[in-house]
């Protein structure tokens, strides 16, 4: 009797486990719509808290929302030597908590019933860092979209003892003006070099998230989103156009600095 019931207890741990690792069950993004449930909490990463230094930031194709257009977003994590494995749960909702449609995830994601979430194979860090893509599909959008992301860093144990959760979260609204006549900013640093440049621009700044190109009649051209992680961000613009580009640098605490600049 003893035997058996080791063997079925045995077999519990595994399976529960193995879900996991494929991915965190919905309702766990931590947003208002889940109301703010996460995997800690004793359900599958728990006891453990953050040791400091880690780095985790969500960063979209465009400044703002319009109906029609699809909304690229990265999220990336700087488990900064923490977590050999990290894992996720998203969600995006409107002002009143409302789950809108998500699509095309990237390498290392899946879709369940519109969250995205990691895959088996997509937890994997690489050179302390890892990031998750997925796209936001709007024919008409809310006012405003928010969306809430909980990154689960584990320690590799094999157990839920010792992990823990963080969440973040990013909110875009609706476009009222146009990226035409923006005026440049210059209350903050913010290094842009070599300006002019012929093929690479090198930025740099504290608290960035992402850095954005447009060109002058505000058409995307380009998102990196490691300045999320480092700080700073290196953009191979050799495939672009000669001619004037506005880059947007996003900040953590939400703000938005502009820069002229040019490739020649």
């Amino acid at each position: 009797m003893k035997k058996s019931l080791l063997i079925v207890a045995l077999f519990g741990i595994s399976t529960y486990s193995y879900t996991n690792s494929g991915g965190s069950p919905t309702g766990k993004s931590g947003s208002p719509g889940d109301n703010g449930q996460t995997c800690a909490g004793g359900y599958c990463h728990s006891s453990g808290s953050a040791l400091g230094g880690e780095v985790i930031g969500i960063a979209s194709s465009v400044d703002s929302i319009s109906d029609g257009n699809t909304i690229g977003i990265t999220l990336g994590v700087k488990p900064n030597g923490t977590s050999s494995k990290v894992g996720f749960m998203a969600r995006v909702e409107d002002a009143n908590g409302n789950q809108l449609s998500t699509s095309n995830p990237g390498t290392g994601a899946k879709r369940v019933s519109d969250y995205i979430t990691h895959t088996s194979g997509g937890t994997a860090v690489s050179n302390d860092s890892i990031h998750w893509t997925f796209d936001i599909d709007g024919t008409n959008f809310p006012d405003s979209i928010t969306v809430y992301a909980a990154i689960n860093f584990t320690n590799s144990n094999g157990q839920t003892s010792g992990d823990y959760v963080m969440t973040t979260l990013k909110t875009l609204y609706k476009s009222t003006e146009s990226n035409i006549g923006l005026v440049e900013t210059k209350d903050a640093p913010l290094m842009v070099y070599p300006n002019p440049a012929s093929s690479v621009f090198k930025v740099k700044a504290n608290g960035l998230v992402a850095i954005r190109l447009y060109n002058t009649i505000g058409r995307f051209m380009q998102l990196d989103y490691s300045a999320s992680l480092f700080d700073e961000a290196i953009l191979d613009v050799s495939n672009l156009a000669r001619g004037n580009y506005i880059l947007h640098a996003e900040y953590s605490d939400g703000s938005i600095r502009y820069k002229h600049i040019v490739l020649q």
